[in-house]
């Protein structure tokens, strides 16, 4: 496998991570919370904040942005129906499901949850742009694929779900794609903010739509293409486990 722009920005993380960092200057991120009167979370959001700065750099690094327009964002905690939704972005907002949290304190997963929400943060992708699948695709392939590579949350059932469905099988199609022409992401990304469609830039950078990549995906057998791995993942993720 060629070193792709994924590769090299790994490599270079941790001095962009630095608060010198002449990237970090460009892009500073500033955080509002909002308990709405939800007690228990302190701990959790503080253990959060600095962990945010990183994401966030990382985040825009990925989908292209040399700079970016400096960010306040606002934690806003609810209790969000149906449970089983933990948090979701509004705008530059990041709307989280306090009882869900509370349940699972413990749980990594709580806060990669958010790195997910804050990519829809950054993307910013105007209304019809973007097909589903690629823009929740491009965030869970930040997370799963650049945030946190170790992250079982990545499997899929491929005997359930494909492409079409965004998410876990979308991140490893992209992730299968960037390997092959690096730069993929960034391209479709950029795209879409510009209110171009993603479909064709995704096509453009690759040579193929996606239905047909995806067959050739399938077929390298990737480590992310298992049932049984998805299952777990989901059954970890139960409130109080």
């Amino acid at each position: 496998m060629g070193i792709s722009r994924r590769s090299l920005f790994l490599a270079t993380f941790a001095a962009l991570a630095g608060r010198n960092a002449a990237w970090a200057q460009d892009c500073p991120l500033a955080v509002e919370v909002d308990f709405h009167g939800w007690s228990g979370l302190d701990a959790w959001t503080e253990a959060l904040r600095p962990k945010l700065d990183v994401w966030w750099m990382a985040i825009n690094h990925t989908l292209g942005a040399a700079s970016c327009t400096p960010k306040t964002i606002r934690l806003e905690f609810f209790r969000i129906k149906p449970d089983k939704i933990a948090a979701a972005a509004r705008g530059d907002e990041v709307l989280v499901n306090a009882p869900y949290v509370l349940a699972n304190i413990g749980n990594t997963d709580m806060l990669r949850m958010i790195a997910h929400e804050l990519v829809h943060v950054a993307q910013a992708y105007p209304k019809g742009a973007s097909p589903a699948w690629l823009t929740e695709g491009i965030a869970d392939y930040v997370r799963y694929y650049v945030l946190f590579p170790d992250d079982p949350g990545r499997a899929f059932d491929p005997g359930q779900e494909d492409w079409k469905e965004g998410y876990s099988p979308a991140a490893g199609l992209l992730d299968w794609a960037e390997a092959k022409w690096p730069g993929t992401v960034t391209a479709v990304s950029s795209a879409m903010r510009k209110g171009d469609r993603g479909d064709a830039a995704f096509a453009a950078a690759t040579g193929s739509p996606p239905e047909t990549l995806w067959k050739a995906y399938l077929r390298s057998n990737p480590p992310a293409a298992s049932a049984e791995k998805r299952k777990a993942y989901w059954r970890s993720l139960q409130p109080g486990t």
